[in-house]
């Protein structure tokens, strides 16, 4: 009876130890909830909550491949905004396509960009980090105003 209870335990614990240290679905460690600081050539200094999501089955992690789809908060002068969009991430390089998600802005969208940092404590917890880089080409340009520069903008985004 005690032989057997000691072979049950080492079972669990054998398998414990396994799914602690089984692959993560997200190596790149990109998907979760961020909190975001940056600067638009527009708006100005601005805060916003970022979440993104892994679309495992377009990724190839075997190639250090991650596909994503990201929605970004934001409440640049009081009035809410989100975005949606999707982002491709080649190593420790991000690509993003994003879009405002309101009717009223249909020529609100654009691409970005952003390195990866993976910082891992001692306890083996990482703090990944993506430092942007953005440019909406139609963003507050219109005939009134003429040929403006589009809007540009960086942030930094630390995952919660």
């Amino acid at each position: 009876m005690f032989r057997k209870s000691l072979s049950t335990i080492g079972l669990i614990s054998f398998l414990l130890c396994n799914n602690a240290m089984a692959q993560s679905p997200d190596p790149l460690h990109i998907v979760g909830n961020y909190k975001c600081t940056g600067y638009d050539s527009h708006e100005g200094y601005f805060e916003g909550d970022l979440t993104f999501t892994l679309d495992e089955k377009a990724s190839n992690f075997a190639q250090s491949f991650g596909a994503y789809q990201f929605k970004f908060r934001v409440d640049p002068n009081g009035t809410p905004v989100t975005y949606t969009g999707f982002a491709a991430a080649q190593g420790q390089t991000l690509a993003m396509y994003f879009a405002n998600d309101s009717q009223q802005a249909p020529t609100d969208l654009g691409v970005g960009m952003a390195s990866i940092t993976n910082a891992q404590d001692s306890n083996g917890k990482y703090t990944t980090t993506l430092h942007k880089s953005y440019y909406a080409p139609y963003y507050q340009r219109d005939a009134k105003d003429g040929p403006g520069a589009g809007g540009r903008g960086t942030e930094t985004c630390v995952k919660q």
